[in-house]
């Protein structure tokens, strides 16, 4: 077999290139930290930290849902804490403008504060969140939920104040962000039928404006109230929820994250390892390669 000069040359070459692009394939791992720089270096483990890049940004969208969700709750409490104080001092006043040794002008000096808390209630319940929505205005979110439709009947209207919208904060996990303005009617009345929270100050209001009592502005008012706290404990949860589902968030992603430390990150030890000994096979591909260039029947020929 007839080996030429210029093959052997090439097969040197081809030699030390090859050890060449080992020797610069470590050096980039070890600058990086990264066991994986193109999917071909393990096809199989690049296709699995594609998914969990993909699992990790999914968690990530979850934990801003999840914080979005408390903020809005955070929102939709401070309001009902603001309403509850309200109906504890409507309580109140129905009690003093009850009492058999108040008089009618007495009676009409309530009523003067008991319209000031109806307006309160209203703009209460329109309360805005940071991104100007109607935080009880349900779906209708950019809508006025609550509005006195006669002030000289007591009619309100929480129109088209209904649903809940909710946020995805894990896999199989979604959460309610507020309530309806309808949250504040349709709950029994102490003279039958139901009522409304607004008519019910209104109503005590009107008795009281006129020198009367009101027998059952205590009861109604006590019904709303339940019906507000009742609310408020299901907020209350709902935030409970947000925080054990962020825990549990946390932790998966940091499952998800050793998951792909253990696919992509280097072993330094050894790489450095391997690259000495790249290191040293190049030095010595290039020193056989100037033995070899040597060998050529004119050196024999001088």
């Amino acid at each position: 077999m007839r080996v030429s000069t210029a093959q052997i040359f090439s097969q040197g070459v081809d030699a030390m290139l090859e050890r060449q692009r080992e020797l610069t394939q470590t050096e980039l791992q070890l600058a990086s930290g990264k066991r994986i720089l193109h999917p071909a270096d393990d096809p199989s483990a690049a296709a699995r930290i594609l998914d969990l890049d993909e699992a990790s940004q999914r968690l990530a969208q979850y934990q801003r849902n999840a914080d979005m969700a408390q903020a809005r709750l955070d929102q939709e409490e401070s309001a009902l804490f603001g309403i509850e104080d309200l109906l504890q001092r409507v309580r109140e006043l129905a009690v003093q403008g009850n009492s058999d040794t108040l008089s009618a002008a007495d009676r009409q000096s309530v009523a003067a504060e008991l319209w000031e808390h109806m307006d309160g209630f209203v703009q209460l319940a329109n309360s805005r969140d940071a991104n100007g929505e109607y935080i009880f205005g349900g779906y209708q979110s950019l809508t006025e939920p609550v509005s006195v439709v006669d002030i000289n009947t007591g009619q309100f209207d929480y129109g088209v104040a209904t649903g809940q919208r909710k946020l995805k904060i894990g896999d199989n996990r979604e959460v309610a962000i507020g309530d309806p303005a309808s949250i504040f009617k349709d709950f029994a009345a102490s003279a039958g039928g139901t009522t409304d929270l607004g008519n019910v100050i209104w109503s005590l209001a009107t008795s009281l404006e006129a020198g009367n009592a009101d027998p059952n502005a205590l009861t109604d008012i006590d019904s709303a109230l339940d019906q507000v706290l009742e609310t408020h404990a299901k907020v209350g949860a709902r935030m409970n929820a947000i925080a054990d589902q962020q825990e549990a968030n946390a932790s998966v992603d940091l499952a998800v994250s050793d998951v792909r430390s253990t696919l992509e990150d280097l072993n330094y030890a050894e790489a450095v390892s391997r690259f000495n000994q790249q290191l040293t096979a190049l030095q010595a591909a290039q020193q056989a390669f100037i033995k070899v260039q040597d060998l050529n029947l004119f050196n024999f020929l001088r």
